[in-house]
């Protein structure tokens, strides 16, 4: 099959092609587009996402910018629309978002499970999703969306199996599908229209038969994909690098000039001490000595209260806004005190809306104590403690200021990327850190080390560091609105939102409209560049090791599978099963690498959680034989099976 040369494919004209639609020949003007999408009634916004909710913008690197109207938007059962402007900032979609459709009484019957995601190669698969430009099919898997079940308004979903390319149009394609009975889905009238090529009124599909008979169509056809019998047909475009990480890559070339202005001289000056403990390195003591203290970092948002937004400059970017305190810990081994080497920095990341003294577990000292490391924390901005309340206003109020999230975490990437350079900076220097005149801390090497929301999280951090040399992720995932059916976590959340609004479609719409947003506060948005792709010159690629279980009902392991398939990491084996796209690798070995522990606990295949009380999302970093991984492929790069055959509690 030769794939149609995208730039022929979107050389859409502005006259209709000869067929049955046809536009006002005394004026050829189709007016203002209207705000809901005509080719699926199912709801306003599908099927979503999709270029007919971009305008075309030659200013953007990909030629479209996002333009959801305020009267599309979902309603609350005050009447109160969710806002979309922070949305309307984008100049595509997201990489790893859903594709949402509203099929009724559709099955799942001879859809792509997640179960055997390889289907969607088949010849006769019965959705398909196509790079445009290359004719190259995309991994996927179908399900029902959870959040609507047993209301009728079930959504379809369609989940990347594998981030997609930035800047890339893609055509979606839906056939076949058949209700509880067998018998065939009729197609939406709208898109009926389009398809069979009838006669219409309405400018809103008028003005897209140009690109479906130019892109969609098209491209559908030379996949073997026959325009008679699509059910469903539509097309978007993903967001380019700039539009999703511009802000992050710019705020991180800001924050670090910042301190190499203003980390000069005397290192004390850098940062304020708070605290010091120190404890005898008793035979089998761990920490000897524990430190707090604070530094300031340059703020980019309005203010420092939780829920604020990135300042916004005439050019769209951030501007320094003032200082903010950011309060750390330290955490200093006894083998380190009584070493004869500089310890390595393990940069830690917190759990769910949690803070830094997570840092101080006793399974985290042990494994800093056995393989000569110092830990340090900082609370995670935009997702800690202190922002709880302000997310759940936002879920109450106008899920439209999601944006508060990425736009918090932006900042908290500053503060934890600015954390890293203090620690190997002033702090490495600072005497008050050196033995015999000897630095405790080495300067040149540094690894991250999250756990759940820090896993997420810390993939995101990790691809954009230019200092990690290492990343570790426990119990981790992504996309973060793949894990939030599947989290025992969200629950909360979600009933707060199944409150607010009296369509459950609606609820899923808001959750995957959020995805679009988060790509660049979380591991989704970069999740191409940890060590598959550059992401820029100055960017070092790094190594990854994930730790995952299965059956966790807070964050579940498909979204370490796509982690893994992203950044090349390969199951150890002797493995508890086999995961498709992942390749399978006897130990040891270098590079990356994907460890599930099995505790006997059912994995749903649907999208609900597992069983909570199985505790297994607690049971996994904490364990003797993770440890054991954890140290010995950060010593020495190479991963072990640190069990006695594939790794299960006994």
């Amino acid at each position: 099959m030769t794939p149609l040369p995208l730039l022929a494919l979107l050389a859409c004209t502005a006259t209709a092609p000869d067929s049955g639609a046809t536009v006002d020949d005394a004026t050829g003007d189709l007016g203002p587009r209207g705000p809901c999408n005509p080719v699926d009634d199912g709801a306003c916004l599908l099927p979503f996402p999709s270029d007919f909710l971009t305008d075309d913008d030659p200013d953007r690197p990909t030629g479209r910018r996002v333009a959801l109207d305020l009267a599309g938007m979902p309603v609350n059962i005050d009447g109160v629309s969710m806002t979309p402007t922070r949305w309307n900032e984008l100049d595509g979609w997201s990489t790893l978002g859903a594709m949402m459709v509203h099929l009724p009484d559709a099955s799942l019957s001879g859809t792509i499970p997640v179960t055997d995601i390889g289907a969607y190669a088949d010849p006769d698969a019965r959705t398909v999703i196509i790079d445009a430009g290359t004719g190259e099919r995309l991994p996927h898997w179908v399900e029902r969306d959870a959040f609507a079940a047993g209301s009728g308004r079930e959504l379809l979903l369609l989940r990347p199996a594998v981030p997609m390319r930035h800047a890339t149009t893609y055509v979606v394609g839906i056939r076949g599908l058949v209700d509880d009975a067998g018998a065939p889905i009729a197609p939406p009238a709208g898109f009926r229209v389009l398809r069979d090529e009838e006669d219409t009124a309405d400018p809103d599909l008028l003005r897209q038969v140009d690109r479906y008979e130019a892109v969609v169509f098209p491209t559908l056809e030379q996949a073997g994909v026959a325009r008679d019998e699509l059910q469903l047909a539509w097309s978007f475009t993903t967001t380019s690098v700039e539009g999703s990480l511009g802000r992050s890559l710019f705020l991180r070339q800001q924050a670090l000039a910042w301190a190499d202005e203003h980390w000069t001289g005397d290192p004390a000056t850098a940062w304020t001490l708070d605290s010091t403990s120190t404890a005898d390195c008793y035979d089998g003591a761990t920490i000897g000595l524990d430190l707090t203290g604070h530094f300031d970092a340059p703020l980019y948002r309005t203010d420092e209260a939780p829920g604020s937004l990135l300042t916004r400059g005439d050019d769209g970017l951030p501007y320094e806004n003032g200082t903010t305190s950011v309060p750390f810990l330290l955490r200093v081994p006894c083998s380190v005190l009584t070493g004869d080497r500089p310890a390595p920095l393990l940069q830690f990341g917190h759990g769910l809306l949690g803070n830094r003294t997570e840092a101080y577990s006793s399974s985290l000292a042990r494994l800093a104590s056995d393989n000569g490391l110092v830990i340090g924390a900082v609370d995670w901005t935009g997702m800690k403690e202190d922002d709880r309340k302000a997310i759940t206003l936002m879920i109450i109020e106008d899920p439209g200021k999601f944006a508060m999230v990425p736009e918090g975490l932006a900042q908290g990437f500053v503060e934890q990327q600015l954390f890293t350079r203090l620690v190997q900076g002033p702090l490495a220097a600072d005497p008050l850190l050196q033995v015999d005149g000897r630095s405790l801390i080495d300067p040149d090497t540094s690894y991250f080390y999250g756990i759940s929301q820090g896993g997420v999280l810390g993939g995101g951090l990790g691809a954009l560091s230019l200092d990690f040399d290492k990343v570790v992720l426990g119990v981790p995932g992504t996309p973060f609105t793949l894990l939030l059916a599947r989290s025992e976590g969200f629950y909360p959340f979600l009933v707060m939102l199944e409150s607010l609004y009296d369509d459950p479609a609606d609820v899923s719409l808001i959750i995957g409209l959020m995805q679009h947003l988060w790509d660049p506060g979380e591991a989704a948005g970069t999740a191409r560049f940890m060590n598959a792709e550059p992401l820029d010159a100055q960017t070092p690629q790094k190594p990854v090791l994930l730790l995952a279980g299965i059956g966790d009902a807070y964050v579940p392991t498909l979204g370490a599978h796509i982690m893994a398939r992203a950044y090349g990491a390969r199951n150890i084996l002797p493995a508890n099963r086999s995961i498709w796209g992942v390749e399978e690798a006897k130990p040891p070995f270098s590079g990356s690498a994907l460890l599930e522990y099995d505790f006997g606990v059912e994995e749903p295949t649907e999208a609900v959680p597992a069983d909570a009380d199985a505790g297994v999302h607690w049971s996994v970093t904490g364990r003797d034989t993770a440890r054991t991984l954890i140290g010995h492929w950060l010593r020495t790069g190479e991963a072990i099976n640190p069990c006695d055959g594939a790794c299960d509690p006994d």
